[in-house]
């Protein structure tokens, strides 16, 4: 219980700021499925364990577990196979899916529109390879080469992605970018109805990094 508290309190921490915190985003989330029969079908790791630190996980098929090897690309697609797979239990099946995975493997939009497969990838985007951000910044300041260029081709920006519109090109409803935490409610609760009708859906989220 102790544990707990401090997750809830640790989760205050920039509550109303831009870009979303990952403790939000994955807060916001939970508010909005939890009285679903749910499963969430992709590593957390990238968002700070948040939902394993603060949903409440009764179920095997809550939490599918994370990647093994962590392979690039491996949560869109993975979190794919668990949505088609719980689709005939008629199961909420919703992601929180990284910007940098995803472009790996984009095309598993189009499968899921194409094959109808009822899933929820909510966007984790933090605009940039993140973890390759941080082990650069970590090696330059080891160097102490100065971190003003450990943004290079570790960082997507100029142009920002907008993912919303790459789904909506594969056939994949797409809403976003959310940068306002107070727009992700309305954003979830239009998305779940989308999902729960048959269809997939994407809604991207500027996100803080983890």
């Amino acid at each position: 219980m102790a544990d707990l508290q401090k997750a809830r309190t640790d989760a205050t921490v920039g509550w109303g700021e831009s870009p979303v915190s990952t403790a939000r985003l994955s807060m916001e989330l939970w508010a909005a499925i939890k009285d679903e029969d749910w499963s969430l079908a992709s590593p957390t790791s990238t968002v700070s364990y948040w939902p394993q630190r603060l949903w409440t996980m009764e179920k095997p098929y809550h939490f599918i577990g994370d990647g093994g090897g962590m392979g690039i690309g491996y949560c869109a697609s993975a979190s794919a196979g668990a949505a088609l797979a719980n689709r005939k239990h008629g199961r909420l099946t919703v992601s929180i899916q990284c910007d940098g995975d995803l472009l790996m493997t984009n095309g598993v939009l189009w499968t899921a529109a194409h094959h109808k497969i009822p899933i929820l990838w909510v966007m984790h985007n933090n605009r940039g390879y993140h973890q390759e951000l941080m082990h650069v910044q970590r090696m330059a300041n080891r160097h102490m080469r100065g971190l003003d260029r450990a943004h290079i081709g570790t960082t997507l920006r100029e142009p920002f992605i907008d993912y919303a519109k790459i789904a909506q090109g594969m056939g994949v409803a797409g809403i976003g970018p959310i940068t306002d935490p107070k727009d992700l409610a309305p954003a979830l609760k239009r998305a779940i109805a989308i999902v729960k009708g048959g269809e997939p859906c994407l809604i991207d989220v500027v996100t803080q990094g983890r």
